[in-house]
């Protein structure tokens, strides 16, 4: 190589950090991509857009949905973790079944929490509600006890294997020492309609199913919290029915690829935590049942290692396979 050329090699090695760091500094400077690993119009799409809207006016820039479903949540997932630019331009909307109940039953995902995906912070905490066919005799998780000790087989839908819906049902028969049939769906919708129905007994569905409580077509056991949800204040835990020590709290939260500059997402973090601050944000927000919850990147990460801790040990303690 000639000296021309040495010399413009070392220039462009010299030039390389600075423009990354300047890079860095101008973020955002196009639109931004937020995925969503479920269909349109769920909880976690409805979540996204109203969240994705208002940061977008913090950051200057737009930021478009982009809806991956399948797989409880991991082909989504999948995509931001492995396949997309650490450069704070691909998001992902994230839940337990994604980030820590699925890879909790799943050990061969293609791709691991902690290894590659960065937390940005907490969008919202919401119970799960445990609701029954109304002709179901158990009325509490003290109920249930007594109906499994008579022998008669307690059945559960949830959205599909490694859903918090699921490893809800499996943690509450873990807790009260009993036994109970998981029925997987694909989807909440169709475990609820079967609840309804009578074809299944139970199911986990999120808070929008408060309406059939309501109007009298399911029963209400609990909420999967540990305290009652300050949205739906008048609901009972499960715990306070008899399962001392249950939790079982779902959750959204915003993640990015791995490598993403600490820089950039901290900007992220600031425009998701005053997105999460607005007045009409946190009471649509409520009025869906969704607590919101802002953290710093690092609270949000430990509260990920725990929630994934928590569940593999749930699945290694009850010898839990894929199903």
């Amino acid at each position: 190589m000639n000296r021309i050329g040495s010399t413009l090699l070392l220039i462009s090695a010299l030039l390389l950090p600075s423009m990354a760091a300047q890079a860095e500094n101008d973020f955002p400077n196009r639109p931004i991509t937020l995925v969503v690993a479920f269909p349109a119009g769920g909880g976690v799409d409805t979540v996204g857009r109203l969240i994705g809207k208002a940061m977008s006016e913090k950051l200057g820039q737009p930021i478009i949905i982009e809806n991956r479903p399948g797989a409880a949540g991991q082909l989504g997932t999948t995509h931001v973790a492995r396949r997309a630019k650490a450069d704070g331009y691909t998001l992902l909307l994230t839940s337990p079944g994604a980030a820590t109940g699925g890879p909790a039953i799943f050990p061969d995902l293609d791709y691991d929490t902690k290894r590659d995906l960065a937390a940005i912070g907490l969008v919202v905490t919401m119970p799960n509600l445990l609701v029954a066919n109304p002709k179901f005799p158990a009325r509490t998780a003290a109920d249930l006890i007594e109906l499994a000790k008579s022998g008669q087989v307690i059945t559960y839908g949830s959205g599909g294997v490694g859903t918090g819906q699921h490893l809800a049902g499996e943690l509450l028969a873990h807790t009260l020492g009993i036994k109970m049939l998981h029925v997987p769906y694909k989807g909440t919708a169709p475990a609820v309609i079967d609840t309804i129905s009578g074809q299944i007994d139970l199911s986990f569905p999120d808070t929008s199913a408060i309406q059939h409580v309501r109007s009298g077509q399911l029963n209400i056991i609990g909420v999967t919290t540990a305290e009652r949800s300050r949205a739906l204040p008048d609901l009972p835990t499960i715990a306070e029915g008899g399962a001392s020590g249950y939790s079982a709290a779902s959750w959204y939260g915003l993640v990015a690829p791995k490598k993403t500059p600490a820089s950039t997402i901290n900007r992220l973090n600031e425009a998701l935590n005053h997105a999460l601050q607005q007045p009409e944000i946190q009471e649509t927000l409520l009025a869906n049942g969704m607590d919101p919850t802002p953290t710093t990147p690092e609270e949000f990460q430990q509260f990920l290692e725990e929630d994934l801790e928590r569940w593999t040990s749930l699945v290694q303690a009850i010898g839990l396979k894929a199903e």
